[in-house]
């Protein structure tokens, strides 16, 4: 797919619908770039997502997930898409920094009444997403922004993300041989084995994100290689080789039964979100941490 470029776009000065200015590039999403904008009418800044128009539109099917999550809490709103010029374009509500963001600004690692409250307001956010029939396909922390003024976390970039309920209300069925879909890095066992995803494969990538984000660090993260493919098949390989309660032998218990539940769950099985919830929340409770919105970089 062909990527755009930031001089792609006029001189940084691409106006769209008359009223929404782009001022700074913000970064990447699975697909096209990402810009901080002004609406010029009301002086509010805005996010805006481009893709060049020459592609088959990504950005059209991430519009019309987010319209069907409207009004979801922890979705950002969809202000508008539509084609100026070469690109098509996504606005949408500004939010603060990533998790991944947040992670390096903090030293490398997140404590651990962080991570747990970072984990809870997660699983509230994937199982109302999962409750739509939507599965995401590429959960990692740079897919969760913080809104500044409540620490609220927010869900993005559904690029990647298709239905698993069919038209009609069935669970799609499993093929196998696929290509990886998603980031390597906390992608599923059963992703890496070309296995289709489903709600089980959402919720691994968690348990990964969850353990990266009070490690700094995942044990497959030292694979080098420049072939992708390769790199690929060895961090999957790896995976199946890591045994939780060894490898994270430093990490909480409760975070290594997240991660084997979350294995152990069939492809179209209805995952029990409190159960996980409940996990993270009695280990909350168990060290006394304060019922608050404080995190480290609060």
């Amino acid at each position: 797919m062909q990527q755009i470029e930031v001089e792609d776009v006029p001189k940084m000065s691409l106006v769209v619908e008359g009223k929404y200015k782009i001022t700074s590039k913000l970064g990447e999403g699975s697909f096209g770039k990402i810009f901080k904008g002004l609406n010029v009418n009301t002086n509010e800044e805005i996010a805006i997502k481009i893709e060049k128009s020459t592609e088959s539109s990504l950005l059209k099917t991430e519009a019309k997930i987010y319209k069907l999550l409207e009004n979801t809490i922890g979705i950002p709103s969809l202000r508008s898409y539509g084609c100026e010029g070469n690109f098509n374009y996504m606005v949408m509500d500004l939010l603060g920094k990533s998790l991944e963001e947040l992670r390096v600004s903090c030293g490398g690692k997140l404590s651990l009444k962080s991570v747990l409250a970072i984990g809870i307001q997660m699983l509230k956010r994937i199982e109302m997403i999962h409750n739509e029939g939507i599965i995401h396909r590429d959960i990692k922390p740079d897919n969760f922004l913080i809104k500044p003024e409540t620490n609220m976390i927010y869900m993005i970039d559904f690029g990647l993300a298709r239905r698993y309920i069919t038209k009609k209300d069935l669970h799609i069925t499993l093929s196998q041989g696929r290509k990886l879909t998603g980031t390597a890095r906390y992608a599923s066992v059963n992703v890496h084995l070309g296995m289709t995803p489903s709600r089980r494969d959402d919720l691994e990538s968690i348990a990964y994100v969850l353990l990266y984000l009070l490690n700094g660090r995942l044990p497959w993260q030292s694979i080098k290689t420049s072939d992708k493919e390769k790199r690929y098949k060895a961090i999957g390989e790896e995976k199946l080789r890591v045994v939780p309660w060894t490898h994270f032998e430093t990490s909480p218990g409760e975070l290594i039964l997240f991660l084997k539940y979350c294995r152990g769950l069939d492809f179209d099985e209805d995952p029990d979100y409190n159960y996980l919830r409940n996990l993270l929340g009695n280990l909350y409770k168990h060290h006394g941490f304060e019922t608050d919105s404080l995190y480290d970089w609060s």
